[in-house]
């Protein structure tokens, strides 16, 4: 029977961590996937409990179908996670102990390997800050205000007696700081804040990855960004800007990244308010909602079957078209507009 939804807050949050630090002492043999169509704080993730758990002297199989994104592929020096080859594979996975999932709401976000990982042998163990999740693991570290998933990763690793230096800390800083938008999404409580001090105190240098983050794409860039932003629809005297993005099994880093800086973009503009993409992709539509401070995206993802945060949110609407996708979204999202005039 799995546990119930509770938050890793408070009591709870130092019980569980207590249970995964003894799961952690107790197993020599593990599994660490992440969610498929990579970002930053997915692959931040992997890569940082991947070391972490490998500087304990455990045996660490991480996996993932797709090619590191060219912006991030620094992060795998040395092969850290490899691509998944089922007949190569298929030894080193009989004999893992445990599983660890981090920023997956769920197994079938784990797309190609879904199946793969729910055929493993040995407890699972949740790590992730998404509203939706289904705490389907036997261990639910599960957060909903956090700078991304990185930011529990650290939680566990350092309740694991690791400390978050080096190339584990450049892990959970580029997973925090693509999740954030650049720290432009802070949790309440502020415990982000504190988290980022200790990793620059791990060694990391701050302006050489915001570099590598940042300032380092394809040449066409502005040409792709100027063509996305002239697809963009307005509703409501401009106060909401949509779009959506050609269809396809999945997006892109680079395709993810651009539509984060047009969302970001959008939103700089006095009178929008709030700003939506929509894809439709190979499980049904994606929906990315970002808003100002007076209008809550959150609930209305919340209604889609999703969840985020008040300002910063999404779904995926499984088994839709664009078609109908489209009047969906937008009937959920244009009440909050005129709730918050």
């Amino acid at each position: 029977m799995k546990p119930g939804r509770m938050e890793a807050k408070g009591k709870t949050r130092e019980r569980l961590l207590h249970r995964i630090s003894d799961l952690v002492d107790e197993t020599g043999i593990f599994a660490v996937f992440a969610h498929e169509e990579p970002d930053g704080d997915a692959i931040g993730c992997q890569v940082g409990l991947a070391l972490a758990l490998r500087s304990l002297g455990k045996e660490v199989i991480a996996l993932r179908t797709e090619d590191f994104p060219p912006t991030l592929n620094f992060l795998n020096e040395g092969h850290i996670v490899e691509k998944f080859e089922p007949r190569r594979h298929a030894e080193a996975l009989a004999r893992v102990e445990a599983v660890i999932l981090a920023d997956c709401c769920d197994f079938y976000r784990l797309g190609r390997l879904e199946k793969v990982v729910r055929d493993l042998n040995g407890p699972v163990v949740n790590i992730d800050h998404h509203r939706d999740n289904s705490f389907f693991g036997d261990l639910n570290y599960v957060r909903f205000e956090a700078g991304g998933a990185a930011e529990l990763v650290f939680e566990v690793i350092r309740a694991l007696g690791v400390l978050p230096a080096g190339r584990i800390a450049e892990a959970l800083y580029v997973g925090i700081s693509t999740d954030t938008v650049n720290f432009r999404y802070i949790d309440p409580e502020g415990n982000m804040i504190a988290v980022l001090g200790e990793l620059v105190r791990g060694g990391i240098d701050v302006e050489h990855l915001q570099e590598r983050l940042y300032c380092s794409n394809r040449a066409s860039y502005l040409e792709d960004l100027h063509e996305l932003l002239q697809s963009v629809n307005y509703e409501n005297n401009g106060g909401l800007a949509w779009f959506t993005l050609f269809p396809s099994e999945h997006l892109s880093f680079y395709q993810r990244e651009l539509a984060s800086e047009a969302l970001k973009q959008l939103l700089s503009v006095r009178r929008v308010r709030a700003a939506v993409m929509m894809h439709e992709e190979a499980a049904g539509v994606e929906v990315w909602l970002r808003s100002k401070r007076d209008v809550d995206v959150g609930t209305a993802a919340v209604k889609l079957g999703g969840g985020g945060h008040r300002t910063a949110s999404g779904a995926l609407l499984r088994g839709a078209k664009i078609a109908e996708a489209i009047p969906r979204v937008l009937n959920e999202v244009l009440p909050r507009l005129e709730d918050s005039a």
